[in-house]
């Protein structure tokens, strides 16, 4: 069983763009501060590193997603929920980070402004999530009801 060119080009255009996204997210974080002026941006030596690491922690994410073509293992499952996890905390976290640079003044605002993204960006996630079960559903009971057509035709 070997695999597709285009199935190996599509999980290489995933994991790099995953990469650089990841890997970008938190190379931000070190060059981002706050001076008297307001927020700067200036390199760091930190900013090659985070990215280094991000990078790293995207590409096992997707290695550990593509062994389950392998076969699925309550081991392989509990590793990739950690993995997954992890991952969510480190975005929460580099999403949190820079509200240490907002103005106390201007802080509960922003905070607001972040609790209802987060409550609208939910809703929009659970009714998409949502729909992707009934149009998967409706396909299954689609498929059974062919198998039934064909094989009461013979």
């Amino acid at each position: 069983m070997g695999i597709d060119i285009k199935d190996r080009q599509f999980r290489s255009v995933v994991v790099l763009g995953t990469a650089l996204a990841f890997g970008g997210m938190l190379g931000s974080l070190g060059v981002v501060g706050r001076d008297r002026e307001g927020l700067h941006f200036s390199f760091h030596w930190s900013a090659p590193v985070l990215f280094l690491v991000g990078a790293a922690l995207a590409v096992g994410f997707w290695r550990l997603i593509f062994r389950f073509d392998e076969g699925v293992s309550e081991d392989k499952s509990k590793r990739l929920w950690r993995a997954g996890a992890a991952l969510l905390l480190v975005a929460v976290g580099c999403f949190l980070y820079p509200l240490r640079l907002v103005s106390p003044e201007k802080r509960l605002e922003v905070v607001l402004g972040l609790s209802s993204a987060l409550v609208v960006l939910s809703a929009i996630g659970w009714l998409i999530f949502k729909t992707i079960r009934w149009v998967e559903e409706a396909s299954r009971a689609e498929e059974e009801s062919v198998d039934a057509d064909e094989e009461g035709k013979k």
